[in-house]
């Protein structure tokens, strides 16, 4: 069952940021508190509309990706899938399509996720992903392009 990206036309609407706020809520409020102007105004500050994709499975839109290439690596910023194909193993297919991505142009893989998203640093974790650095509220992870799944 295949992973697809598509370019976001306009990544900064309210269709994108719902479902930004249904999917990162509960970690950025239990660590910063939330406000959805500040938000907004992060992700229209931080991100390059170009970084942004559509996540497709089997022809269904199922989430979004942000991710940004670097000389050696590509950074990914968010994964943010709906709620409704939450843990169905579609996020590690996803990553699975990055990898493939970044493997192509022999770019390693970078990421970070709060520590309080549990599912998720499982996930990399399964993925076979070093923990560059440890932070209070969050672990960096790294990749290499030649290292496996």
């Amino acid at each position: 069952m295949s992973i697809t990206f598509q370019q976001i036309e306009d990544p900064f609407s309210d269709e994108v940021f719902r479902l930004t706020k249904v999917g990162l809520f509960p970690y950025v409020n239990e660590v910063f508190g939330w406000d959805d102007e500040f938000q907004k105004q992060r992700m229209r500050d931080d991100y390059q509309p170009e970084w942004f994709h559509w996540v497709y499975h089997v022809n269904r839109r199922i989430g979004y990706v942000c991710f940004k290439p670097y000389d050696q690596a590509l950074h990914v910023h968010l994964i943010v899938l709906d709620q409704s194909v939450i843990g169905r193993g579609l996020g590690k297919k996803v990553m699975v399509e990055i990898h493939r991505l970044a493997a192509e142009e022999e770019r390693d893989i970078t990421l970070s996720s709060f520590k309080c998203n549990e599912r998720a640093v499982r996930m990399y974790e399964s993925l076979n992903y070093d923990i560059a650095e440890e932070e209070e509220h969050f672990l960096s992870f790294r990749k290499p392009h030649n290292k496996a799944l």
